[in-house]
């Protein structure tokens, strides 16, 4: 879970701080009298609650237990740009994948801001960490040299290119709001894949496909789906991603999934909470020529336009979704009729 820095946690992100530059410092030999400057020395509770009453976005990553594991902050330079700060990872918690979650989280931070560019300084000799930014993205655009570090300052820079919850060139990493039970949200972030926190829930929004004249729409699961493969589901649906609400989610869905673009609105047909997961189900009338439905690589291999007395047929028996069916029949509309 990601979420913003209170201020009663800036001490234990400045222990943090200080905690993962020092495995840095000792390896490259930087002290406290060579070094005085370095991120390892130089971090103070003073200096943080500076920055978090400038009102600098700054960020944790916790874990179950609501013990930070991770941090960074931006500084918001103008020009459409913004510097990385102290991207850290608690030492003993390195090599899973926190270092670069955090890292496109703040690449969606920075988007949120307004920022086209986020700058990205490094010590130049350490290799390992130049070649882990330049695998997420960020170029090497020059070294500089000061007298009061024994290191060479390497810059680097990163340009934006979020789209929705989650960045264009490494989709793996996806980001969603996190809601209560009622549907509020909650204020912090879910990442895809990871264990949702006691008491929070996720969002998934379902769209039920109806032709005008009266035929339901059927998707064919991909085979290679670790979950009902091959089965067969009467809507398009997914996580609705961070900073989009219920209805936008269902909507991109619908589109990626079948290539219908919903311009007329939405109708609700069901919300379901069950597990740390909320449901929020819509139906969706259309009058487009049933052959331009779009099949989604990875998602669905087959489709067609059943009618009623057949989708009853297959609604009922061990080809369909049976999740979805439970959904379905807990909605008091009849969704039979278009």
């Amino acid at each position: 879970m990601i979420r913003s820095i209170k201020k009663s946690e800036i001490e234990k992100c400045v222990e943090l701080i200080k905690k993962s530059f020092l495995t840095v410092a000792l390896e490259y030999g930087f002290t406290k009298e060579n070094a005085p400057r370095f991120t390892a020395f130089s971090t103070t509770p003073e200096r943080l609650y500076q920055q978090y009453e400038e009102g600098r976005p700054m960020y944790g990553y916790f874990d179950d237990n609501n013990q930070i594991l991770g941090y960074y902050s931006l500084y918001i330079q103008g020009n459409q740009e913004c510097e990385l700060n102290n991207l850290c990872v608690k030492p003993e918690c390195r090599h899973k994948n926190i270092g670069q979650i955090l890292f496109f989280h703040a690449i969606m931070t920075a988007a949120s801001q307004n920022c086209k560019k986020m700058n990205i300084g490094i010590v130049e000799e350490n290799k390992k960490l130049r070649s882990w930014y330049e695998k997420l993205g960020a170029n090497h655009v020059g070294t500089k040299k000061f007298d009061f570090f024994p290191f060479t300052c390497g810059y680097m820079e990163r340009y934006m290119d979020t789209k929705g919850g989650h960045t264009e060139d490494n989709q793996n990493v996806e980001f969603w709001d996190a809601y209560y039970e009622d549907g509020t949200l909650a204020g912090c972030d879910l990442v895809r894949g990871e264990k949702i926190p006691k008491g929070l829930r996720h969002a998934v929004a379902e769209v039920f496909v109806m032709h005008r004249d009266g035929s339901i729409l059927l998707m064919q699961r991909d085979f290679e789906k670790p979950n009902s493969p091959g089965f067969w589901e009467s809507s398009a649906g997914g996580s609705v991603l961070k900073g989009e609400c219920f209805r936008e989610g269902a909507k991109r869905e619908l589109l990626e999934e079948t290539g219908i673009n919903a311009c007329d609105q939405l109708k609700n047909l069901y919300y379901v909470v069950k597990d740390r997961t909320i449901y929020h189900g819509y139906l969706y009338v259309t009058d487009i020529p049933k052959d331009e439905v779009q099949l989604q690589k990875g998602e669905t291999i087959a489709f067609r336009w059943v009618d009623q007395q057949e989708f009853k047929k297959i609604f009922y028996s061990d080809q369909y979704v049976d999740g979805l069916r439970e959904r379905l029949s807990k909605t008091n509309q009849n969704v039979f009729s278009p």
